[in-house]
């Protein structure tokens, strides 16, 4: 029998800093035998999107030639995915959100991640300052179609101190021991049950609407929020297929149709040659 494989991606520079030891003890207390792997992420390198649509087509890769396609490989074989990513300015590292926006071709990546258990853990300094990460960090996992089992914020400030705090050992430890067999996370009464965030957007006559799945409800006179449609929100498999192989398939084909005239557009600006490098 293969055994199963399990993946973390430490997202901070920090050596044994708290994104890194509590993936490990979680990766330690998997009671079975797994292969296990850990990516720093930040030693390697992930260069910007540039929207050229090459890995929405059958068969191909992003052709940027860095480590997008090894970190997404190794992602693809893994049977279990576990991220560690600090909070740092009101939100996530941004190297999580540079791999993040390389995920244009998600629905051909769930096809392998699809229903796979992932662990969000989110070290953070100070209460109040956790900003959007909570919301933020979910995006990914939701468009691979990932089973989230976690998404855990952590306050601890120092290098491992998270581990000096009662009851965080043992819960990284409850987090490994589930690992394959845990449920879905659910989310609370006051976050969106389909994607988990916890920030909405306030319309007009108690409407609401999540910024991250897009799905819409309203506030009932507790102030607790309601959701009628599940079908609303855009990490369904309908609604990914729909915006990546649909929506973003036919962009790519209007700019083919449409080049000559957005170029003359572009012309009057091109010779406005301003740019400066150090």
């Amino acid at each position: 029998m293969m055994k199963k494989k399990v993946l973390g991606l430490v997202i901070s520079n920090r050596k044994l800093g708290n994104s890194e030891i509590l993936l490990k003890e979680i990766m330690k207390s998997i009671p079975e035998e797994c292969d296990c792997e850990l990516i720093r992420l930040t030693e390697l390198k992930i260069e910007p999107c540039t929207a050229c649509y090459v890995c929405l087509q059958e068969g191909k890769e992003c052709k940027l030639t860095d480590d997008f396609n090894y970190v997404f490989n190794k992602i693809k074989q893994a049977d279990a995915l576990l991220i560690g990513v600090p909070i740092y300015l009101l939100g996530p590292h941004g190297y999580y959100k540079m791999l993040t926006d390389r995920v244009l071709g998600s629905v051909k990546l769930a096809e392998s991640t699809a229903g796979k258990p992932c662990i969000l853990v989110i070290p953070f300094g100070i209460k109040g300052w956790e900003g959007y990460t909570r919301a933020a960090v979910q995006v990914l996992p939701r468009l691979m179609q990932m089973k989230l089992i976690d998404c855990w914020q952590v306050e601890a400030t120092l290098p491992a101190e998270s581990l000096l705090q009662a009851g965080n050992l043992e819960y990284a430890q409850s987090l490994g021991k589930s690992l394959f067999k845990a449920d879905a996370y659910q989310p609370g009464i006051r976050e969106c049950p389909f994607c988990g965030s916890d920030l909405f957007r306030l319309g007009t006559d108690r409407r609401i609407e999540c910024p991250i799945c897009g799905s819409e409800g309203f506030l009932q006179d507790d102030n607790i929020p309601l959701w009628p449609d599940p079908e609303q929100s855009r990490f369904t498999a309908a609604n990914l297929e729909e915006h990546f192989n649909g929506w973003l398939k036919e962009m790519k084909h209007k700019f083919h149709e449409e080049k000559a005239q957005l170029k003359e557009v572009q012309r009057p600006y091109r010779d406005d040659d301003w740019w400066v490098k150090p």
